[in-house]
């Protein structure tokens, strides 16, 4: 179970690098200065695909853990769904970003859900402990 703790806090990582990027990306998109809608939709993908990753981990996690100590932690509850809306919004977003034409609102789609699943994000982790 060390290793897979190990994995699901790495790619918390990996997660709020690529967020932090794709931010930048979508206000310089909304700024006019450089609309790239390939790039826009591949750090969205990219985001997706990790929160998809990192929710699996957290979910072996709690399969883990549940069966090592014979009982589910609220805790562990609140934490996984708090980030599994946050991973359903990411989606919704994502899918409604891939189906505009114009790459200025598609970037603020694209910014807004990672903005909203980031705060879900930072709640769901505030509950287990926090960032450290």
């Amino acid at each position: 179970m060390d290793f897979i703790v190990g994995l699901h806090s790495l790619m918390r990582w990996l997660v709020v690098v690529v967020a932090v990027v794709a931010v930048i990306r979508y206000v310089i998109d909304l700024a006019g200065k450089s609309p790239d809608a390939d790039m826009g939709r591949q750090l969205m993908l990219a985001y997706t695909i990790l929160l998809d990753v990192n929710v699996l981990l957290g979910i072996v996690l709690i399969v883990g853990r549940a069966s090592g100590i014979g009982q589910v932690l609220p805790i562990w509850i609140e934490h996984a769904t708090t980030n599994l809306i946050a991973l359903v919004i990411a989606h919704i977003f994502a899918a409604r970003s891939r189906k505009l034409a114009d790459p200025r609102r598609a970037a603020q789609w694209r910014l807004a859900g990672v903005v909203i699943s980031m705060l879900l994000i930072g709640v769901g982790v505030a509950r287990v402990g926090g960032w450290s």
